[in-house]
């Protein structure tokens, strides 16, 4: 899909449709199949299966507790192939586009400019943390350690991450507020139009709506 608009309504239809009922998520994973780029689609394999074991070891607990731990199992982890799609397709310039054209050029703007701002810290966070973890095996190397990383390295490094990423907010807020900036700003938006993205939409749309009268029709 090239028309951001589309994307994130589509992103929007399927995980309400996944996290609905058990029915939505078997059909969002049809469409995830058919539209997505598959295995392109997860950005890092290792951190998606570290989700998924997450996500799997709630199921159980929930299970045990005599809840819905295999539907939220099943949803849950739906939702996170979305998420991954997500990741892979939306840009921060889509996001900034998207939120200005739906809520104008001040609040709009503002929010999209957050959003612009959150996404590439997020983009950032698997090149970060690959760099910590070749920093951390090449110090237990040179220290006569094994370099196979435990769990306090894996605490080290989630918080060396996480200072790092507020001391570059704040630097970024101060830039921000050197140039002059308060709220909101002027921006064309401009979005890639293709008519390949009226089918993937139409169907998120259709199973999303299929979802919902089979929840309505249930009660």
């Amino acid at each position: 899909m090239k028309d951001a608009r589309l994307k994130l309504l589509t992103v929007f239809l399927l995980s309400v449709s996944a996290y609905a009922s058990v029915i939505g998520a078997a059909l969002a994973f049809v469409w995830w199949l058919v539209f997505s780029g598959r295995e392109k689609s997860l950005p890092s394999p290792k951190l998606f299966l570290g989700l998924f074991i997450i996500t799997g070891a709630i199921s159980l607990l929930m299970e045990y507790r005599g809840l819905a731990g295999i539907s939220y199992l099943i949803r849950m982890s739906i939702i996170i192939l979305i998420a991954g799609y997500a990741y892979t397709e939306i840009s921060s310039k889509d996001m900034l586009n998207v939120m200005t054209w739906l809520f104008g050029e001040k609040y709009g703007f503002e929010l999209g400019l957050i959003s612009a701002i959150a996404v590439l810290k997020i983009r950032r966070l698997s090149s970060d943390c690959a760099k910590s973890r070749v920093a951390h095996r090449m110090k237990a190397v040179c220290q006569g350690r094994k370099d196979r990383l435990n769990c306090a390295d894996y605490l080290s490094i989630a918080a060396i991450i996480l200072i790092g990423s507020l001391k570059d907010s704040k630097e970024q807020s101060k830039v921000l507020a050197i140039r002059g900036y308060r709220c909101g700003g002027r921006l064309q938006p401009v979005f890639d139009k293709s008519k390949s993205d009226f089918i993937p939409i139409f169907c998120a749309t259709g199973l999303f709506s299929f979802t919902f009268l089979t929840l309505v029709t249930y009660l």
